[in-house]
């Protein structure tokens, strides 16, 4: 499955290109575990960071992701316990604080992070208003925020949820700048 994938993905790559990644693929790295403590990392060596973090407790990522897990061997409940999924917003505030000042750590001057984030509890909290102020606090410059409005929310077909009542309804990617 991973391999029909990545052939689909790198199907239109010019020849250029293909050179160009083959060359740096010994170097490249793969790694999962805590944001907030990437030591593997060294010092200002990462271009561009694209995340999107939990949005509090609204997406259960266990559930929602049993058939992956279980399709490669992955212990659901060990990554769920790994995960910072809360319904307490000062809690994630922390959380997304210490993960901002490790992602300053390893960009490199002039790199940037793009970081993905959504409205919550029924569009009352935005969680870009949140990110922005982590980002700057941090020592970043916030360049700006791409928000994309869905014409569906990502809940809606699954649970029956009307249009943009309910559900994520809008993608908010909060762009920084080292």
């Amino acid at each position: 499955l991973i391999l029909r994938k990545s052939k689909s993905l790198c199907k239109d790559l010019s020849p250029e290109l293909r050179l160009q990644l083959a060359k740096i693929a010994d170097s490249a790295k793969f790694l999962t575990g805590d944001a907030r403590q990437t030591r593997q990392i060294p010092d200002e060596t990462v271009q561009l960071t694209v995340t999107s973090p939990p949005f509090l407790d609204v997406v259960q990522y266990g559930a929602d992701n049993w058939l992956r897990c279980w399709f490669n061997a992955i212990d659901i409940a060990a990554v769920e316990q790994k995960m910072t999924v809360t319904k307490s917003l000062p809690e994630w505030e922390t959380v997304m604080g210490a993960v901002f000042r490790e992602l300053h750590r390893i960009t490199r001057p002039g790199g940037w992070v793009a970081f993905e984030v959504g409205e919550v509890r029924n569009g009352r909290i935005k969680l870009d208003e949140i990110v922005a102020p982590l980002g700057e606090a941090a020592g970043f410059r916030c360049a700006g925020i791409v928000i994309n409005r869905q014409q569906f929310t990502k809940t809606a077909n699954i649970w029956g949820v009307k249009n943009n009542a309910k559900g994520t309804n809008t993608n908010r990617i909060v762009v920084f700048n080292k």
